[in-house]
């Protein structure tokens, strides 16, 4: 076979000519531009919230079982706490009212078994062993002392009473009031079970001055031998029953209606009725 002769070559195509393009022509120099207005961008669509989904069933009972739970866990916890409270206070007033009935329950057998009786104190005449009353015109003065004595008896088969150091004072009873005579120290004493017990001392007053009409009225008394007397001991007493012993509380004696010892007579020795005496504790009548 014949050989295929070669293709002719291809010859490039030329290019269009492109026309030059002419040169822009330079702005006046006197001419402003203004720069175009540009429109705002426009708004963008609101968003849409997106629907939630409701959680699962399983996820919603869990959900409202827990603050039941809660609720149920701490009024249980409260609950627990209050009772536990309310019974200690049960249990310590039930201890303080069984302490107190036993303590009532020993007192009651205490008085039983000691029955205590308080003492009775009278007061015996008094002896004034200086009495003087002065007669100037111009004034009156007394100068008396006097010696008290009173007698105390303790009924008690098995109580005791201890009293502690005090002051006595006595005074001279008139219709215009009360002339005090002067005041003595009186010294503590232990008063025995079923015995009989004596407080004395010795006042003192001098130059008291009184009035003319309650001179005349003391002198008159004085000569007639009816002076009458108030005594006023302030001390402490205690009492003491076998092992136990109370405090010293303060006692006051108040005797009215003193008398004057006759004459001769000797404050000391029962000469006339004695004068009952008021026994005060705490100012309350014993």
């Amino acid at each position: 076979m014949a050989d295929k002769p070669p293709p002719p070559p291809t010859k490039p195509k030329p290019k269009p000519a492109t026309a030059a393009q002419p040169a822009p022509a330079p702005a006046p120099a006197t001419a402003r531009t203004t720069p175009p207005l540009k429109k705002p961008p426009p708004l963008a669509p609101p968003t849409q919230a997106r629907p939630l989904k409701p959680p699962p069933a399983h996820q919603y009972r869990q959900q409202q079982q827990q603050p039941a739970n809660r609720k149920r866990q701490y009024g249980r916890h409260r609950g627990g706490g209050g009772c536990s409270g309310r019974r200690v206070c049960c249990l310590a007033t039930g201890f303080v009212l069984l302490a107190l009935c036993l303590a009532l329950a020993a007192a009651c057998l205490a008085y039983l078994y000691y029955h205590p009786r308080p003492p009775s104190f009278h007061l015996q005449p008094l002896a004034a062993t200086r009495f003087r009353v002065g007669n100037s015109s111009a004034v009156s003065a007394m100068d008396v002392t006097a010696a008290v004595r009173v007698v105390s008896w303790n009924p008690n088969d098995r109580v005791s009473f201890e009293y502690g150091d005090g002051e006595g004072r006595v005074a001279l009873a008139d219709a215009d009031g009360d002339v005090a005579l002067g005041w003595a120290p009186v010294v503590g004493f232990r008063h025995a079970p079923r015995s009989v017990a004596t407080v004395a001392f010795v006042a003192a007053a001098k130059g008291v001055v009184v009035d003319e009409a309650v001179a005349a009225r003391v002198r008159d008394r004085y000569r007639r031998r009816q002076l009458a007397f108030k005594v006023v001991v302030d001390t402490h007493v205690g009492a003491r029953a076998g092992a136990v012993r109370t405090g010293m509380v303060p006692v006051r004696l108040l005797c009215d209606g003193g008398a004057m010892a006759p004459r001769g007579g000797v404050s000391g020795s029962v000469v006339g009725p004695m004068s009952k005496c008021q026994v005060y504790l705490f100012r309350v009548r014993w």
